[in-house]
């Protein structure tokens, strides 16, 4: 009888509840959501005991907004973002996600423009002014050594596709940064075209990381802790299963199953397997920040960034 007794206590006692996350996204773009649309697909952060209450922003300077008014716990974010650290920000960049810029590209759908020089003076769309696309904007004059005076003129066009597709489409814009989904349906609709690809011409420049609140460091370490460690299994499990992560992203991002195939494919090398930023990765970011115009001088990332959250350690 005690045994039956037991049992049905057990059966009797409240489910421990899932501890919240709020997480916010720079935009709608895989290098952004990826982890968490796989891990939330598959379970991962419920395992974690988790509830994610994800949230997108139209860019990073809305998404920073966010953090500042104590509105999200986390955020994924790009690189240049740290730029709101250095200007008192309450965060810390805890987690690298994305190290290399894998998934940035200029997009255009006119067929006069075929190669970078073309953009020259052209209207080139950008997620918001002081965003990681900004910044490739604004530097491809001296990737490519063009002379002196000659640019391309950013316009802000927020971070969604559809957004970025009306806006190239349009006319608004004569070309796009955006991620590389953007370029491979145009493409393959026969509507547009890739002309550039950050990753021929930069390198170690963190294109995507996670960003903590103070707050939520000092108060929920262990939540971060398992947050970090959730994020790390997704991109394992995103890694190991690559057509079943690109049936994911089709889904989500509205994309067709082709397009999607190819670009899981194409970015598989950049994903972080540990979440760890080198000093040589900060350094470089701290480097883009400062030629952006973002900050008059390049920052030093070290006091802004925390590291020993992830499942690497410090």
């Amino acid at each position: 009888m005690r045994w039956l007794i037991a049992l049905f206590a057990t059966f009797c006692l409240p489910a421990l509840a899932a501890d919240p996350v709020r997480v916010g996204f720079a935009a709608q773009a895989f290098i952004f959501t990826g982890a968490v649309d796989v891990g939330l697909e598959n379970g991962i952060f419920a395992r974690f005991g988790l509830d994610i209450q994800p949230t997108t922003y139209g860019g990073g300077a809305k998404l920073h907004g966010a953090m500042i008014a104590g509105a999200e716990d986390v955020a994924f974010g790009g690189g240049s973002d740290y730029a709101f650290l250095v200007k008192g920000s309450p965060e810390r960049g805890v987690y690298g996600v994305v190290n290399e810029p894998f998934s940035v590209v200029i997009s255009a759908a006119d067929p006069a423009i075929r190669t970078a020089e073309d953009l020259k003076g052209r209207r080139v769309g950008v997620t918001t002014t002081g965003s990681y696309t900004y910044w490739f904007a604004m530097e491809l004059p001296h990737f490519r050594k063009w002379a002196a005076g000659e640019r391309v003129n950013p316009v802000s066009i927020g971070g969604s596709l559809s957004g970025q597709t009306a806006a190239l489409l349009s006319g608004q814009v004569d070309a796009t940064v955006g991620d590389l989904v953007l370029g491979l349906s145009l493409q393959e609709q026969g509507r547009g075209h890739v002309v550039v690809n950050a990753a021929e011409m930069v390198k170690d420049v963190i294109s995507s990381l996670v960003f903590a609140h103070t707050d939520f460091i000092a108060a929920h370490p262990d939540v971060l802790r398992r947050f970090l460690a959730g994020v790390h299994d997704a991109i394992a499990f995103m890694l190991a299963h690559p057509d079943q992560t690109a049936r994911l992203t089709a889904r989500v991002n509205g994309l067709s199953e082709s397009v999607a195939t190819r670009y899981i494919a194409m970015t598989e090398a950049g994903w972080s397997r540990d979440g760890r930023m080198s000093q040589a990765q900060l350094r470089a970011t701290a480097e883009a920040i400062e030629q952006a115009g973002l900050l008059d001088s390049v920052p030093d990332l070290a006091p802004l960034t925390m590291q020993g959250f992830g499942p690497a350690g410090p």
